[in-house]
């Protein structure tokens, strides 16, 4: 198929490149923001028809997508977030284009999770608890009530906590492997951190572009009955201590660690696991990339980093 990728630029949509071009796929990557701005309609229906040809098929990744910077501009969240998927479909819409599209969207729909929606199915209630929630919630909305009114074969993803090699170190995986090198090498007698106990939902990033091609391919072939919300995750949970503890191991430190209040969600759940099953239903997935082998690859990133 041809794939076309919004976000193409980005942490998962390098490794979706990948993905889909050693799985047969061609695929046409969107301009960074400084060439498309993902909510120019017209922009975006100009790269729609250019000469890759028309798309079979497209995945939106584009976006804001860390909750703190959409906490510090929640209208800029609200743009890109959601005005940017509604801008991705009228331009399909505006060169007569029907693919089967893929929107990537957030657990952190879920808000904070009561101890019986654990694990957490697609049906679980929605509580959005921060702007970039709120934002994620109306995107899901508005690729909905598009593949409804319009007949786009849609799925959305509900993506849990992922991470891997080059990922943004504002993030808490990288960002604990950086800690864990300083403390390797003398420039730190402690690890920094925030809630420590706190446990999450986290998949290698791998693992989660191999999920999207499923679910795409899926969606392609018409097996997807109607829009489509999945929940993308690998079904277990892991604490922020027990990562650094890991992280730890393999660098060969002592996990001292000392919490650090500016680190510190004041919102932050204690527990978040996901019920998977659908997505096995539908694409037969299951994550194949252990969380040591996740970690000890970030670890390697983080040692070699400048």
């Amino acid at each position: 198929m041809r794939v076309y990728v919004t976000g193409a630029i980005g942490f998962v949509g390098g490794w979706l490149q990948l993905e889909l071009v050693q799985h047969g796929h061609t695929v046409v990557a969107a301009p960074g923001p400084d060439e498309l701005e993902i909510t120019d309609r017209d922009g975006l229906a100009r790269w729609l028809t250019g000469p890759g040809g028309p798309p079979e098929a497209v995945v939106h990744l584009a976006g804001m997508a860390f909750a703190p910077d959409a906490k510090d501009d929640p209208a800029e969240a609200f743009r890109v977030n959601v005005g940017g998927t509604v801008a991705l479909f009228e331009a399909l819409r505006q060169v007569g284009a029907k693919p089967a599209v893929l929107v990537s969207g957030s657990s952190d729909v879920y808000g904070m999770p009561r101890a019986e929606d654990l694990p957490l199915r697609e049906s679980a209630p929605l509580s959005p608890l921060h702007p970039y929630a709120l934002s994620k919630v109306a995107q899901e909305a508005v690729a909905v009530e598009a593949s409804v009114r319009y007949g786009f074969p849609l799925v959305v993803t509900r993506s849990f906590n992922h991470t891997g090699p080059g990922q943004r170190p504002v993030f808490v995986v990288p960002a604990l492997a950086r800690r864990v090198i300083a403390a390797q090498r003398g420039e730190a007698d402690s690890i920094p951190a925030g809630n420590v106990d706190v446990c999450r939902d986290l998949t290698d990033v791998r693992d989660v572009v191999r999920a999207y091609r499923l679910l795409l391919e899926c969606a392609a072939a018409g097996s997807v009955s109607g829009p489509c919300v999945v929940n993308v995750a690998s079904g277990t949970a892991t604490s922020i201590r027990s990562i650094i503890d890991q992280l730890c191991e393999l660098a060969g430190v002592p996990a001292r660690v000392k919490v650090d209040g500016s680190l510190v969600r004041a919102l932050d759940p204690a527990d978040i696991r996901a019920d998977a099953s659908l997505l096995t239903e539908i694409t037969g997935w299951r994550p194949e990339i252990p969380l040591s082998t996740t970690l000890a690859d970030v670890l390697a990133e983080a040692a070699n980093a400048r």
